[in-house]
């Protein structure tokens, strides 16, 4: 099964009863503003809230988490919005046929994040590292994010000094439950090439660590060459074909950014500092795909190759 990722809508809030719930000590952000964001997640999965509940147990003993999570303040699911009902009633399907695939609205409410594309030079390139660490640091602690994109990485500020924060955990799984991983989850855009098959298509590639580690570097590219100081370029914008490809189509055109117009290709001025990072991570993720096949690496391998090597020289 596919779950490819959304655009994410959030809208602000404004409410004394929430402003006014107490706060765990360990959630820094000072921001005054709450948004809310609506979604249907499938009523078979583990809930976001559920899955954050999770997280906060892991920051409380792992400093690469700890500071790098998002607040959730409140949350609700609308029980009579299931979509399996709306399916019974219309006689589309019979009940149990109905409650497969059944979506049911939630609306859940954060304390306000920036996003990571308003920065540049080497407090960008320090953000996005500390997201990839809460994300590793995660995925062991058996929580697996599986849907790394642009509007997934966030953060605030906090007495002068930005700390990242890997945001929206909608697509995330326990690895207890999902031990064969087949379910094939991400943004287009920014998904692993081996997850953009035929055979991840038809639920027969694993999503491993590997993938979202790529993701995280196709992030990384995508901000490199599309912002210039915090804003999105407002012409000529690299890569912007990519939007608009299914899946099929975008891993060829990864594949042909790869071999040939990465060399040719250089950063907006204000991520020069990443730009090296950037080159030094597609050398290692193209050693992964040989004319035998995708070279599958274990959780730890993959981050020492694919992100912690690139960095060395950095941090």
């Amino acid at each position: 099964m596919t779950h490819f990722g959304h655009a994410t809508t959030v809208f602000p809030v404004k409410s004394k009863a929430l402003s006014s719930l107490r706060r765990d000590s360990y959630f820094l952000n000072e921001s005054p503003e709450l948004v809310a964001r609506p979604y249907w997640p499938e009523e078979t999965c583990q809930s976001e809230p559920g899955i954050l509940s999770e997280v906060y147990k892991i920051a409380q003993t792992d400093p690469n988490v700890q500071d790098h999570i998002p607040e959730l303040v409140w949350f609700h699911k609308f029980e009579g919005t299931s979509t399996s009902n709306t399916r019974t009633s219309l006689e589309l399907k019979d009940t149990e046929q109905a409650k497969q695939d059944s979506h049911v609205l939630h609306i859940i409410v954060f304390r306000k994040l920036i996003p990571i594309t308003t920065l540049s030079g080497k407090e960008f390139l320090a953000a996005w590292w500390q997201i990839v660490k809460c994300h590793h640091a995660l995925w062991k602690g058996g929580v697996l994010h599986r849907s790394v994109s642009l509007s997934n990485l966030m953060g605030y500020r906090l007495r002068g000094q930005f700390i990242g924060v890997l945001n929206d955990y909608d697509l995330s799984s326990f690895k207890r439950d999902t031990p064969s991983g087949l379910e094939r989850t991400g943004t287009v855009p920014f998904m692993a090439a081996n997850l953009l098959t035929p055979d991840a298509d038809a639920g027969k590639v694993e999503h491993m660590y590997a993938h979202d580690a790529e993701s995280f570097i196709w992030v990384l590219t995508w901000i490199c060459l599309r912002y210039e100081d915090g804003k999105l370029l407002s012409k000529n914008r690299p890569l912007d074909q990519w939007l608009k490809s299914d899946a099929i189509r975008c891993r060829v055109q990864k594949n042909d950014f790869q071999l040939s117009i990465l060399p040719t290709m250089g950063p907006s001025g204000s991520h020069e500092a990443s730009w090296e990072v950037v080159r030094k991570c597609f050398m290692e993720i193209h050693s992964l795909y040989t004319p035998l096949g995708y070279c599958k690496l274990g959780d730890q391998s993959a981050f020492e190759l694919l992100l912690e090597g690139p960095m060395q020289e950095h941090f």
